[in-house]
């Protein structure tokens, strides 16, 4: 009977380590980037004015996505033409793109369609001119697909800037000649 017992209790112990659980390995870090995103959206009752632009910048990519009314793609083929030229062009059906390799690899790879553009930079390959080209550039069609001004927008904010500046100055040096009063008093 002991004999039994004894098994019985083995068996259980065993058994119970057997299913017990493990500790488990902790996940592995995500690999992180510092980057720049925004996405702009404009919505009206007009079809023709609705847009939405989206861009990516971090260390390794730069994407451009844009969707838009099909009668600003005459447009916008004309300034990717002008810009990109003809000579990695390629045309199926209604979609156009340029991808331009070097050493085999894809430095960028632009694709338009009848409502969509979209440009993709792989900054691992790319050199910096085709960047900077690409991301100024990508500025352009902005304003082009949602009918603003980046550079009027710029102007704006730097002004506002400039007029809370100038009445935080203006508060600095009340509280300055404040604290000089309290200092005299106390003398």
């Amino acid at each position: 009977m002991k004999t039994i017992i004894l098994t019985a209790v083995l068996a259980l112990f065993l058994g119970n380590n057997f299913y017990a659980q493990t500790t488990p390995t902790p996940p592995k870090t995500p690999k992180t980037s510092k980057g720049i995103s925004y996405s702009i959206t404009f919505d009206t009752d007009d079809a023709e004015d609705n847009s939405s632009v989206s861009i990516k910048r971090n260390d390794d990519i730069y994407k451009f996505s844009a969707r838009f009314h099909e009668s600003k793609t005459g447009n916008i083929k004309k300034l990717l033409v002008d810009k990109l030229g003809k000579s990695n062009l390629k045309i199926v059906g209604n979609t156009y793109r340029w991808i331009k390799t070097e050493n085999g690899e894809k430095l960028y790879d632009c694709k338009l369609t009848d409502t969509t553009l979209k440009i993709y930079v792989d900054k691992e390959y790319a050199n910096s001119k085709v960047v900077d080209m690409l991301d100024e550039f990508g500025t352009v069609l902005k304003d082009v697909i949602s009918g603003t001004d980046s550079k009027k927008e710029a102007k704006e904010i730097a002004e506002r800037d400039l007029k809370r500046a100038e009445r935080e100055l203006a508060r600095a040096k009340r509280k300055l000649e404040k604290i000089k009063r309290k200092m005299k008093n106390l003398n």
